[in-house]
């Protein structure tokens, strides 16, 4: 475990006071994230690649609330798993503690000292792979396309992935429209007894390159979140099954923006159940209002950031507290992480996390009465390493 009573280096780990960087020469991090098991343990993922290509998938687990983490262990190495922040890596824990782990993958991407150094370019094919683990993360079974129809050349991505109430895995993914470029479907696949069925379309046409957000909430009902595309107006849709996926109610817009716009934005909903209710956090670009909004289940607006650096949001909570968490600045004038609490419909004036230079793509958990955050350090546009910190919260 790392110590923290001194600065301490440990491999590509640095640790001072409670935070904690991990950092190594030659490797591009992305992507962390942080989940809470059965145990209250936080679980810390993440991605590296190195120069050739290749993607290591990786957790390290914290038994003091963030404090100090485990070394890191190795989920699934492989060129083609996906690192961009549409379609992020998952760690679900089911009732019986098995974890579960989610990501996208590239079938056909190869090491680039295998593809005579020529940089790697967009995926023709991505699909929604899974891997389990019945002990602890010590081993992890041969990942699996999530998909039965595995047709070469189609971009299954943008995705998102949850356990039902009923302890079966749910994803949610874009697919590609046949002989309609740029145009995608909303399906979904679910497991039963641990197998997956066929997927189906639960929306015939939606904005084609937005992340998805998919959450089971404190009544059992498992609740799709997606950027609707109607004439080009691309709100965000909701819908929500009460019987674990088989069926879903009609869309409903989570908020009415009305934002028209003939291309698409590239950023997507997140959502988080909170109490009673849910919250949703997406950016709207609408003529005279535009922002990352955070609005509940029942479309009540809360909050609004106006700062057009702020593209994207993350949240983090249980179900007394919550906080937004958002990376404020551009590369030449620097970047921060900030970040509101929540509290039942009220929000507080933002808040800055000390020493979060150069930092972007924040992720947090709360547990108890602090804040457990991670993000991204760039230098010159790339990211070079990632940091924790814990924050007291008032």
């Amino acid at each position: 475990m790392l110590l923290l009573s001194a600065l301490l280096i440990m491999g590509s780990q640095i640790s001072s006071a409670q935070s904690i960087t991990y950092k190594e020469d030659a490797k591009t991090y992305a992507l962390p994230a942080l989940f809470q098991n059965n145990n209250n343990e936080i679980i810390l993922s993440w991605t590296e690649k190195d120069a050739a290509g290749m993607v290591n998938y990786y957790f390290a687990r914290s038994a003091d609330k963030g404090k100090t983490f485990s070394d890191k262990k190795l989920i699934y190495a492989a060129p083609g798993i996906g690192t961009g922040r549409l379609a992020r890596p998952r760690l679900l824990f089911k009732k019986n503690g098995d974890m579960v782990a989610t990501f996208s993958f590239n079938p056909d991407a190869q090491l680039q000292a295998n593809a005579g150094e020529v940089k790697a370019a967009r995926p023709k094919e991505l699909q929604v792979y899974v891997t389990e683990s019945a002990d602890g993360g010590n081993t992890w079974s041969t990942p699996k396309s999530v998909h039965n129809d595995a047709t070469p050349g189609v971009i299954r991505g943008f995705y998102d992935a949850t356990l039902m109430a009923n302890d079966e895995l749910a994803v949610v993914f874009l697919k590609d429209i046949p002989n309609k470029p740029h145009e995608r479907d909303l399906r979904l696949v679910i497991a039963q007894n641990g197998v997956f069925g066929d997927e189906r379309i639960i929306d015939s046409f939606v904005c084609d390159c937005c992340n998805l957000g998919l959450l089971t909430d404190e009544k059992g009902n498992l609740n799709v979140y997606y950027r609707e595309n109607a004439d080009n107006i691309r709100d965000i849709a909701k819908m929500i099954s009460t019987d674990n996926g088989i069926t879903f109610s009609t869309p409903e817009m989570v908020y009415k923006d009305n934002w028209k716009i003939n291309a698409c934005p590239h950023t997507g909903p997140v959502a988080l159940r909170y109490g009673n209710t849910n919250l949703i956090s997406y950016y709207s670009g609408v003529e005279g209002n535009p922002g990352v909004r955070l609005v509940t289940q029942a479309g009540k607006q809360l909050l609004l950031l106006k700062d057009e650096t702020i593209k994207t949001a993350s949240l983090a909570g249980n179900e007394k507290k919550a906080v937004i968490l958002y990376g404020q600045g551009t590369q030449d004038a620097g970047t921060k992480i900030g970040y509101r609490t929540i509290a039942k419909s009220k929000v507080s004036a933002d808040k800055w996390l000390d020493n979060s230079a150069t930092g972007t793509n924040p992720n947090g958990i709360i547990v108890d009465n602090e804040l457990v955050v991670v993000y991204e350090l760039t230098e010159k546009g790339k990211v070079v390493g990632i940091k924790t910190d814990v924050v007291k919260l008032n």
